[in-house]
């Protein structure tokens, strides 16, 4: 498995050859609906399926040629991997441009089906294959999973591909998603650059007591996710009449949802989570406290989805980029005054926490400028505070009258 993530690295960053086409058809295809204007969103979905098919053919031909050259190099299980690397690269961008189309569309019953399916093909293949045939059936089970996926969505929805050499509409497709694609590598430098730093200052055995909130981090991620349904809703209501009037609602209203829903499931978590990790998984009890500390972080994180949906319909990016580097220099900067100041992983859990209130904030208020007067955004803000402060004053107090001895040792 450790080969295969290198290899998945290298399948992520080719699909950087499609220069942000499957973002931008992800924009332009509700958008269009939006407008009823069905005509473009079929021109968009084809242009977009013939771009992604053919950059990834492109980065495919060029791995198994280098692989082919440079195959008395490599041991031959690697060799291996990089022919099925190959291959998978090609599969992958398929199922990422019919999970792009299901949202675009609204397709949301498929699309919930289409990722259980995923997940037992997945876990059946792993088990009958990896058990018996190692690295090697990894690899026939990653490829037979990417193929039943693809047929498994195309029967499922039967959507009309075509491919499409006239690339007259492509620069403007790349003028939206390109971008998008921007933001979303800056997201991931920001959403890993804790365990990068953990990893070079402190000691990959910290990043695993780490891990542990990180998991923690992307169930409570799921759960509050507004963003993947509610997007394509944004982008199809502006389309109708480009007024922000009419998408303000989902720069307000998911954000208080969460507000009021979250407090109690990490007041939970604060509770529950010592005691688990103790009883069932005893070698991160050092976690523990990173995993209190990032609750913060949880929330502030599941509240900025919308914001940032907000801004990317009405295409300022810039205003995104900005708060994304502003973050990210907090992030590196914080972590490492901390952790050089002796504070490990709970410092730069607090980094990340402060960061993402930074975050929420600076994202919120370049949305809510364009629709709120300032007072109000101040009165939003007090009302997204209430119940986190609110329960925060209830975990203190809980934690200062009722000891748990040895919770932390």
């Amino acid at each position: 498995t450790g080969i295969w993530s290198i290899f998945k690295i290298i399948s992520d960053y080719s699909s950087y050859l499609s220069m942000g086409v499957t973002e931008g058809a992800g924009y332009e295809i509700p958008f269009s609906l939006g407008q009823d204007n069905r005509a473009k969103a079929e021109r968009v979905k084809d242009l977009a399926f013939s771009v992604i098919f053919l950059s990834s053919l492109v980065a495919s031909l060029i791995l198994l040629v280098s692989t082919i050259i440079l195959r008395h190099r490599y041991p031959v299980e690697v060799v291996a991997g990089l022919f099925i690397l190959s291959i998978y690269i090609i599969l992958d961008r398929l199922c990422g441009y019919y999970m792009m189309l299901l949202r675009a569309r609204n397709n949301f019953s498929a699309l919930s089906k289409s990722i259980i399916f995923d997940a037992v093909i997945n876990l059946v293949l792993v088990l009958l294959l990896v058990r018996n045939y190692k690295i090697y059936g990894l690899y026939l089970a990653i490829i037979v999973v990417s193929v039943l996926n693809i047929i498994f969505v195309h029967v499922l929805v039967r959507y009309k591909v075509s491919l499409n050499l006239n690339f007259r509409g492509l620069p403007e497709l790349v003028k939206v998603g390109f971008p998008i694609t921007v933001i979303g590598f800056l997201d991931g430098i920001l959403i890993s650059v804790d365990r990068i730093m953990i990893a070079k200052m402190i000691g990959v055995v910290f990043v695993g007591y780490y891990s542990i909130s990180i998991m923690a981090k992307n169930y409570i991620a799921k759960l509050s996710s507004f963003g993947t349904v509610l997007y394509p809703y944004i982008l199809k209501d502006f389309g109708k009449r480009q007024n922000m009037e009419d998408i303000k609602k989902y720069a307000i209203i998911p954000p208080k949802v969460n507000a009021y829903i979250l407090p109690l499931l990490l007041g939970l978590i604060f509770f529950i989570a010592p005691v688990f990790i103790k009883l069932v998984l005893p070698k991160f009890i050092p976690g523990i406290l990173a995993i209190q500390i990032l609750l913060i972080d949880m929330f502030f994180r599941s509240c900025s989805p919308q914001a940032a949906h907000f801004l990317v319909a009405i295409k300022e990016y810039r205003k995104i980029v900005i708060t994304m580097v502003i973050c990210i220099a907090i992030s590196i900067v914080g972590n490492y005054i901390l952790i050089k100041r002796g504070f490990g992983i709970y410092g730069v859990a607090w980094t990340t926490s402060i960061s993402s209130l930074v975050y929420f904030l600076l994202l919120q208020i370049f949305a809510l400028r364009y629709v709120m007067k300032l007072n109000a955004i101040a009165m939003f803000f007090l009302e997204i505070a209430s119940p986190l402060i609110y329960s925060l004053t209830i975990i203190f107090l809980l934690e200062f009258y009722v000891k748990v001895p040895g919770v932390y040792a």
